[in-house]
């Protein structure tokens, strides 16, 4: 796979790579801060494990609330990471983009699908927006792991250059 070696076009993978963090922090508290506050006639967070709604409405919310701190915890260490040049400690946010990049394709499949077959209602319009918008939601989001993962693998290479590289007096 072919690098990056800028970030749109106008910064360094560095750069863009701390801003892709920062970003993940704040959508993640924006999405927190939506779940606990939207009306529950607005939003619905279903699930398929238990029959009663309240129970449902509440569990959903916790356990979303729940991954999104750890996504917080994994952007934060990636900044960390960043900063101290660090490769180890940007892994774990280059495997969650992969898996939530996977689960993002599978979600918008699922809702497009639902929609398109869905007897009551003509819901043709809406799955169209939701497989048009969400397929680039997806390619945006794949471009800014491309950035993160260039850099991870940039400072990878850097660190073991750096054990083989110096001489034993300058360490």
């Amino acid at each position: 796979m072919k690098r990056l070696s800028r970030c749109c076009c106008c910064c360094n993978v560095r750069d863009g790579s701390i801003t892709v963090g920062v970003l993940g922090i704040l959508l993640s508290i924006a999405t927190i801060i939506f779940i606990w506050l939207a009306p529950s006639h607005l939003v619905s967070f279903k699930s398929y494990f238990f029959e009663e709604q309240d129970k449902q409405y509440s569990i959903s919310k916790i356990i979303m609330t729940i991954s999104l701190c750890f996504t917080i915890l994994i952007c934060s260490a990636l900044i960390i990471a960043i900063k101290k040049r660090r490769s180890w400690l940007m892994l774990p946010f280059v495997v969650l983009g992969l898996v939530l990049a996977i689960g993002l394709l599978i979600s918008i499949l699922h809702t497009s699908i639902v929609l398109y077959t869905d007897d009551k209602e003509d819901y043709t319009i809406l799955a169209t927006c939701i497989l048009v918008g969400g397929l680039i939601y997806l390619i945006l989001y794949l471009y800014l792991w491309v950035v993160v993962f260039s850099h991870y693998l940039d400072t990878r290479d850097e660190e073991e250059r750096g054990r083989y590289s110096k001489s034993p007096y300058r360490r």
